[in-house]
């Protein structure tokens, strides 16, 4: 006998928009405009990601955080119920007006159906955030950039 259980919980959201710190030193929320795949999880009000089963979940996280000018910080963490989400914090600081990757990955808990986590910014200067890019035409051509990407998947 067999039994069929469904797909494993998982979620890829991203933003195709840019997300500039609105005021240095100052924690704002990330959001995202796309929902590329999911199975049992959501994003509500275009920044919580909601889980639908209490377990351990692994989050990827990948961001073009830029500046206009040298020397700026950005700094990306995880916020779970509306709290911050102990040793979460990424932090990248932008050497010249270049383009830089944060990457995370990280296991998170979630003891109660509904839980949901946010990622949450703070800079040094309203130049800096998370960048995208539009398609390009080339040479070569090249698909959009978005400014960040989550990949949310159920791991026990």
């Amino acid at each position: 006998m067999s039994y069929w259980t469904g797909p494993t919980p998982h979620s890829m959201v991203y933003d195709t928009t840019t997300q500039l710190i609105a005021a240095t030193n100052t924690a704002q929320v990330l959001t995202f405009n796309t929902v590329s795949d999911t199975a049992g999880i959501t994003l509500a009000a275009s920044s919580r990601i909601t889980l639908p089963n209490v377990g351990t979940y692994f989050f990827s996280v990948s961001a073009v955080v830029q500046a206009t000018a040298s020397n700026k910080i950005c700094s990306i963490w995880f916020r779970k119920n509306g709290s911050d989400v102990v040793y979460s914090n990424t932090k990248v600081v932008c050497l010249n007006a270049e383009p830089t990757i944060l990457a995370l990955g990280i296991k998170l808990d979630c003891t109660t159906v509904g839980d949901y986590y946010q990622l949450w910014m703070g800079g040094t200067a309203t130049s800096v955030g998370v960048y995208a890019a539009a398609a390009t035409a080339g040479p070569p051509a090249a698909p959009g950039m978005p400014s960040i990407i989550v990949t949310v998947l159920r791991v026990s």
